[in-house]
């Protein structure tokens, strides 16, 4: 056995159908980039697309009623008390804004939350 050999990750293959000009433009940039073959090309395009949408901040968000974004977000500022801006409730809940918003306003109807000074 070799030395410093390592075992690979299983991987699977992805069949992508291209138009013709689309598959000349890629032989193309694989050509520019010194890529071995087209699966290298597009294995490192989709590679770097999904390196930019994981670090990109992009919220998945969560299909909540107002009264369940309601409980979510009091349990969430009752674990950590302090000042909280609704759009970074919104990133780390994942609940849509609009009724994020609302249950916010319903939260400080009834005294649980209060708006904060400019």
């Amino acid at each position: 056995m070799a030395q410093g050999r390592k075992k690979s990750a299983r991987s699977f293959a992805i069949p992508t159908r291209f138009t013709e000009g689309d598959l000349t433009r890629v032989e193309r940039a694989r050509g520019l980039l010194g890529l071995r073959s087209r699966s290298a090309f597009v294995r490192e395009a989709v590679l770097e697309k999904l390196e930019a949408i994981e670090s990109s901040g992009i919220v998945q968000v969560r299909d909540l009623s107002l009264g369940g974004a309601t409980k979510l977000i009091d349990a969430y500022l009752r674990k950590r008390p302090g000042r909280h801006y609704v759009s970074d409730i919104v990133e780390r809940l994942g609940i849509e804004p609009s009724v994020a918003f609302e249950a916010a306003e319903r939260l400080i109807g009834r005294g649980r939350a209060r708006v904060g000074k400019g």
